[in-house]
């Protein structure tokens, strides 16, 4: 399995037309097989305003014969056209491929809860050479810290083709902001977690999860967000 992720850079004062666009997207995406698995608004991040999506694909083969036939669809260019008017919506994007991380398991899925809420989109500077130390603290020490603190791990992937490798890319589903700002604030000064840092000083140097771009993200409701499902698809 592979997931797609796009960054959007979004013209100002476009995002309305952006969303009317993704509004009539989705008739567009089942008549060609793409699986969109998640929707977002940026509130803040790098480059605003921002728009990101995530797609999954079982390989990079399945990806090229759906898009193939998507970008000369009558039906696509009409809707590019009018959405877009005199004026890109879009300015540019970046454009990354993923692969499902060890560190990542499945979490039920919360009733209700799966489109709504802040999520968190986590792009980590990962130490090269060092996976398997990165992994286990991800699966041992981080993610149950963030998950006891209020978080749902959607995904954990490792950057397969992007503009800075290597990286983990995570993201989390939040209650709300206060639950988020108060879970980081616990996490980052947890014992644990700050022993896990030294240890890894000690051992290679540096921690092993660098510096990090952070997006919070406003979820759509139109997309499935069936990214607990891919988990458990992932561990088959």
């Amino acid at each position: 399995m592979i997931f797609e992720l796009r960054l959007y850079s979004v013209a100002p004062g476009r995002m309305n037309a952006l969303h009317a666009r993704f509004e009539r997207l989705p008739k567009l995406f089942d008549k060609h097989g793409v699986r969109c698995v998640g929707q977002w608004t940026a509130l803040s991040g790098p480059r605003l305003p921002g728009f990101v999506y995530l797609m999954a694909y079982a390989d990079l083969a399945e990806r090229e014969a759906r898009w193939a036939p998507f970008y000369t669809d009558p039906e696509w260019l009409s809707l590019r056209a009018e959405t877009n008017g005199d004026v890109e919506i879009v300015e540019r994007y970046d454009l990354m491929f993923l692969k499902p991380n060890a560190a990542w398991q499945p979490e039920a899925p919360v009733p209700g809860q799966a489109g709504g809420g802040l999520h968190e989109l986590l792009m980590h500077e990962a130490a090269l050479g060092q996976g398997a130390l990165t992994n286990a603290f991800l699966r041992d020490v981080q993610l149950p810290l963030l998950r006891e603190h209020g978080a749902r791990t959607l995904m954990v992937a490792d950057m397969a083709s992007g503009p800075r490798m290597p990286q983990v890319v995570a993201m989390l589903a939040w209650p709300d902001l206060a639950t988020r700002d108060a879970a980081w604030h616990a996490v980052t000064s947890n014992e644990a977690w700050l022993a896990a840092l030294a240890q890894q000083r000690a051992t290679v140097g540096w921690p092993v999860l660098g510096r990090t771009d952070t997006y919070l993200l406003e979820p759509a409701a139109r997309c499935d967000f069936g990214l607990a499902t891919l988990a458990g698809e992932n561990t088959r």
